[in-house]
This record gives C-alpha cells, sequence and structure tokens, in this order.
C-alpha cells in the first residue's frame, strides 16, 4: 500500500511586490557563474530584519496576510555551507527572537518555482511511527482488510514565489512606507543563493523549507544536490516547542 499525504499553503504578500518593478538581472550561482533571473523588487519597506555576524547571513521576514510568514536567509559569500550545518531548532529560534523592524530601501528578491519528490519511510520511522509498515498493520478501517501494510510513503512538495504571494503544495498592490529609527541606508539584493523558510507565527512552527542555488530552473530532483538545482528539504526544525516535519 502507498501513502500520500497531502497539504497545501497559499499566501498573499503583506505588502507585495509591484510587477511593473520586475526586471531581469543578474543571479549569481558561484563566484565565476551567473544566469539571468526575473528580479523582483519593492522599497521603503519597513519589515523584520537581522543581521546574524556569528553566522555571515542576513536574515529578512516578509509577512503574509493572515497568520503566515516567510523568512529569508542570505548568506554571505562562500558561507552557504555553514549556515545550512547551523539549521537547528535553536538557530532559528535565535533568528526569530533577534528580528527587529528595519527600514529597508531597496530590496530585490528573485521569483522561482521548485519542487522535489523522495520517499519518506525512512524518515517516519525515527519520528515514531513505524507500526504501519510492520507486519502489525491494522489498516482494517481504511481498507476492510488487516491483510495490507504500507510499504511507501511518497512525498512531493512545490514552492512557487512571485510579485502577489506564493503557492506552496505538497503530496505526501502596495508597498509599505512607515517610520524607523535607524536611518542608516540599507539594500538587501537576494541575487545569490539562499534559503526560505515559511512558517504559522501563531503555533510557531516552521511548514516548508527551501534553498534556491538558481531561480532560473524549475525541475524534479534527487536527494542528491546539483550546483544548478533548488532542493525543498525534509528536515525536523521548528522554532517553538514542538517538533514539527518541514516540507511535511
Amino acid at each position: 500500500m502507498v501513502l500520500v499525504n497531502y497539504i497545501y499553503f497559499k499566501g498573499k504578500w503583506k505588502n507585495p511586490f509591484d510587477p511593473n518593478d520586475t526586471f531581469k538581472s543578474e543571479f549569481y550561482l558561484d563566484e565565476k557563474r551567473s544566469v539571468i533571473v526575473s528580479m523582483m523588487k519593492t522599497g521603503y519597506l519597513t519589515t523584520p530584519y537581522f543581521r546574524d555576524e556569528e553566522l555571515s547571513c542576513t536574515v529578512v521576514e516578509l509577512k503574509y496576510t493572515g497568520n503566515a510568514s516567510a523568512m529569508f536567509i542570505l548568506p554571505d559569500q562562500g558561507r552557504m555551507q555553514q549556515v545550512e550545518a547551523s539549521l537547528q531548532p535553536e538557530t532559528l529560534r535565535k533568528w526569530k527572537n533577534s528580528l527587529k523592524p528595519r527600514m529597508i530601501h531597496e530590496l530585490r528578491l528573485p521569483k522561482f518555482s521548485i519542487s522535489t519528490d523522495y520517499s519518506l519511510e525512512h524518515i517516519l520511522p525515527e519520528l515514531g511511527i513505524r507500526e504501519v509498515f510492520s507486519t502489525q498493520a491494522d489498516l482494517s478501517a481504511i481498507t476492510g482488510t488487516k491483510d495490507l501494510r504500507v510499504s511507501q510513503v511518497v512525498h512531493k512538495a512545490v514552492l512557487d514565489v512571485a510579485e502577489t504571494g506564493t503557492e506552496a503544495a505538497a503530496a505526501t498592490g502596495m508597498a509599505g512606507v512607515g517610520c524607523c529609527a535607524v536611518f542608516d541606508f540599507l539594500e538587501i539584493f537576494f541575487n545569490r543563493p539562499f534559503l526560505m523558510i515559511i512558517s504559522d507565527t501563531k503555533a510557531h512552527i516552521a511548514l516548508f523549507m527551501a534553498k534556491v542555488t538558481n531561480p532560473e530552473r524549475s525541475m524534479n530532483f534527487p536527494n542528491g544536490e546539483g550546483a544548478s538545482s533548488q532542493r525543498l528539504e525534509s528536515k525536523r526544525l521548528c522554532f517553538g516547542d514542538p517538533l514539527c516535519l518541514i516540507g511535511q
């Protein structure tokens, strides 16, 4: 028996990007290679911001309407591996607790669409879900027979980020202008590989996490990673105490 789980997320930016401001720009895959992407742009936006000097990365949070937000993490050049290795619950909590409203005079973020699929039958037992895979499984309430057990769990996740907001599915306006006490001119350009985490701000649970290394390539890819691929990973991370599965 194959088990499929389905979750769907569609979020609209609280302060959407103006499609008329989207332009073609370079995205640097590494120090030697770049691609041309559709780059969204907004300015004079007051939004939660944190500069993590310890991990050499910049964190920006963009709010959705409702109880969701997206946290974008931009590692300094050559620091992606260091930041990825530090992605633990305590790191996410530190970022979340350190975010402070800050005026960003210009923010650039590429449009992108990414997808991946993978099997969960090796991950779920680590979370304590074992019986459904064994001969002791009792799925009679679903199937009407006791002779079935789960042999495979297939998971597929899709994430689309554009001017109006984000659409994320998984099978297994006006620019905001405000006041700020800090007057330093701040520009943040997501023109190199970065991370994105979508979370439920009310439940303090991370729902999706994505690593974007090339916004121009919308493709499926295995658990391995190429220099020009994007990966939507499954990790056990959350901001609060409950354990959550990102991309669940």
